[in-house]
């Protein structure tokens, strides 16, 4: 195996050791490219192993990240809304407390209070 081959080795065993491996092929596979046997056979199994453990792991990852993102579009759409209709509830507390004041002021303590 060429040195930059090898490099290229230790670069992706480190980046998979920073990950918590529990996939028995792929710990296979990495220990025994660690033990020293990178024959071609061995490397091969670690590139296979790799591949479908962190392609299944960036599909569920994009899977998940699009059902978040669905769930954010409906939070921000609700949330959206409340603020509207506090708006409009606002607008009539409003609009009730001046009618009540001009009641008030035209008939003081006279009205009949609710």
């Amino acid at each position: 195996m060429g040195s930059a081959q090898s490099s290229g080795l230790d670069e992706l065993l480190a980046l998979v050791d920073e990950f918590h491996i529990t996939d028995r092929a792929l710990v296979r596979a990495r220990d025994r490219v660690r033990a020293g046997a990178a024959d071609a056979g061995a490397v091969e199994a670690l590139r296979r192993a790799v591949a479908k453990y962190f392609g299944d792991m960036a599909a569920e990852s994009a899977q998940d990240l699009g059902a978040i993102d669905r769930k954010l579009d409906d939070l921000y759409q609700r949330q959206y809304n409340l603020h509207a209709e506090r708006g409009v509830a606002e607008r009539r507390l409003s609009g009730a407390r001046r009618v009540l004041a001009a009641l008030d002021a035209a008939f003081g303590d006279e009205r009949i209070r609710p």
